[in-house]
């Protein structure tokens, strides 16, 4: 139970992080045009 609980946490953060990189690169990417 708890190991999932965990599993699920670290996948929501990846997820979080790749969400925010993602925007970060668009911004800079779009700002450089």
């Amino acid at each position: 139970m708890l190991e999932a609980f965990f599993t699920s946490l670290l996948v929501l953060v990846c997820v979080g992080v790749l969400a925010f990189t993602g925007l970060a690169v668009k911004k800079l990417y779009q700002g450089q045009r």
